[in-house]
């Protein structure tokens, strides 16, 4: 068993994607998709505690972390589950387990639409076929505010991450920092600009009609989940409602549902709960 992971680089459907191979290649794979802005490194708490298990393999979607940027139009979920069925064709899976968080979580639904049987385990964290409307807004403001240069990961911290997700002020300031760190990179200058492609973007549709049938097409995909079935909930989240939790119980009657408490949207998975829930969830 590696101590560390392999980066790694695929070409994806016109598109340079960089993965984090943890190795041990003789267990199953395990499969991390990361949320909207976030990049590989937002897993690896979690690759480190069930890289024993599995082969932990963490993406980095087109147009974050060390990944290409490509054409704004292709930041699609349509296109993140073409770019992760392809690249488990190129790595030789025929089906995975699966951690999502937020739109990592979207993007499963995008698979299970197309090919369920990619799918073993699914991990949802923060996330569901329907979203609130305060969360979206928050990202969406979050992803513009972060688009400028910062003269330091600490600027950045306070300017660009702590005012959009206060519960990370709570955390030791060194563990803050090495979440942020990865999501930065440093110019000729010495100023620190985010990876992820400024033409990313937050928020929803404000079309009603394109908003219900993006809402049709998520929870389509979530009840073609043919496996177990996990879902890790900000107890705080501003992103998924109590309300749809209970619906998606409904809609998947063996859905287990896990609440991390004093935390909003998303749960980082290092948390003493969520790192509970997937240890027993994948044992």
């Amino acid at each position: 068993m590696p101590d560390e992971y392999t980066d790694r680089f695929f070409a994806v459907n016109g598109c340079r994607l960089h993965v984090q191979d943890w190795g041990n290649a003789a267990v199953p794979p395990l499969l991390f998709v990361h949320g909207l802005t976030q990049q590989s490194h937002a897993f690896d708490g979690a690759a480190r505690r069930l890289r024993g298990r599995f082969r932990c393999l963490a993406l980095d979607v087109r147009g974050r972390g060390d990944s290409e940027w490509a054409a704004p139009e292709s930041y699609t979920l349509a296109q993140y589950a073409q770019d992760v069925l392809a690249l488990l064709d190129a790595l030789g899976i025929a089906a995975t387990d699966y951690v999502g968080t937020s739109m990592g979580g979207l993007t499963a639904m995008a698979i299970a639409r197309k090919a369920p049987q990619r799918l073993r385990r699914v991990v949802l964290n923060d996330i569901g076929p329907e979203l609130a409307e305060a969360g979206l807004q928050r990202i969406a403001a979050s992803v513009g505010e972060r688009s400028g240069s910062f003269a330091s990961v600490d600027d950045f911290i306070e300017r660009g991450l702590l005012p959009y997700f206060y519960w990370l002020a709570a955390r030791p300031r060194e563990q803050v920092r090495e979440l942020a760190r990865w999501g930065l990179r440093e110019q000729p200058d010495g100023t620190w600009r985010v990876k992820y492609d400024p033409a990313v973007q937050g928020g929803a549709a404000s079309d009603p009609e394109t908003r219900r049938k993006a809402a049709a097409f998520l929870w389509a995909g979530f009840r073609a989940f043919a496996g177990p079935l996990l879902l890790i909930r900000g107890a705080e989240s501003d992103l998924l409602a109590r309300e749809t939790v209970i619906a998606m119980q409904e809609a998947q009657p063996g859905l287990r549902v896990v609440e991390v408490p004093g935390v909003s949207h998303a749960p980082t998975l290092d948390e003493p709960e969520a790192a509970a829930a997937l240890e027993a969830f994948f044992a």
